[in-house]
């Protein structure tokens, strides 16, 4: 029950002509929101199977609506959903109703769950980790600290883009680095080919688990077969701080001292080339 008094302070509350119009504007918003919301056009299976349908192009309505098993008011409902959200549009040619998708008003709601699933998978690798740590307690790992005179986004190129990685990732002054492909994205693949001076070439990739432009890289590091390292983990952070930036990678998941100081001793070889391509 309200009483007179808390009525009259309702009241005043939205007399003001500004309150009055942000009331409506908020209201107005939350609504065209729901309408519009591309995860509620493809809750339903109905119309899901109806933009399965025009996947192939535009179709008649009939074409579209056809065999779903139920009704014609129904059908109704479910496309006025759809084309409240944006997600079909209808077209009239003559007495024909011609319906078209617009794979444009479903972005937000593909990128919400590319964002999502990116997100997952880094959970699922973390545990798969802890897991793979707990049942191989004996793991080694190591970390190796640098600083540069560049900017973060400068190193994190240095360490994504072919053609640099080209110029320092190889574990020798006088070694060079034959080939570098780069797929930047998380489950991407990383391959970095190193050859000596006698031509011996060493191949080693790695499939990306964690891309945050410009300040971390994680990825599984896969050596040739018996190659030390194969199967462990490398995470990189890139941290600036007035012109200086500061890299510190660890590699973790390797199965013995041995191993760990092999990859160390590269790994700071390569460290003091990539050095190198920043002070020229």
């Amino acid at each position: 029950m309200i009483s007179p008094a808390a009525a009259q302070a309702d009241a005043t509350s939205v007399s003001s002509p500004r309150t009055a119009l942000n009331l409506l504007f908020t209201i107005w918003c939350t609504v065209s929101f729901m309408v519009n919301d591309p995860f509620r056009a493809v809750a339903h299976p109905i119309r899901r199977k109806m933009i399965e349908r025009l996947g192939s192009g535009p179709a008649t309505v009939g074409e579209v609506t056809s065999d779903l098993g139920v009704s014609k008011p129904a059908i109704t409902k479910h496309l006025k959903v759809l084309e409240d959200a944006g997600v079909v549009i209808r077209q009239l040619a003559g007495r024909t109703h011609r319906l078209a998708l617009n794979p444009a008003a479903l972005i937000d709601a593909v990128t919400w769950v590319d964002r999502q699933r990116a997100l997952w998978e880094r959970m699922f690798d973390t545990v798969e980790d802890h897991l793979t740590h707990r049942e191989q307690p004996h793991m080694h790992a190591f970390r190796i600290q640098r600083t540069y005179q560049a900017s973060s986004e400068a190193v994190f190129d240095a360490w994504t883009n072919p053609e640099v990685i080209r110029r320092w990732w190889h574990a020798g002054d006088d070694w060079d680095t034959a080939e570098a492909e780069v797929d930047l994205r998380v489950g991407g693949r990383l391959r970095v080919v190193m050859r000596d001076t006698d031509g011996t070439e060493y191949t080693a990739t790695g499939v990306y688990t964690l891309v945050e432009r410009p300040s971390r890289l994680a990825w599984i590091w896969h050596g040739e077969e018996d190659q030390a390292g194969t199967g462990s983990s490398c995470d990189l952070e890139i941290t600036e701080h007035a012109g200086v930036t500061s890299v510190v990678l660890t590699h973790g998941g390797l199965p013995g001292h041995d191993a760990a100081a092999e990859l160390r001793e590269g790994w700071e070889l390569c460290l003091d080339n990539l050095g190198k391509v920043f002070a020229r």
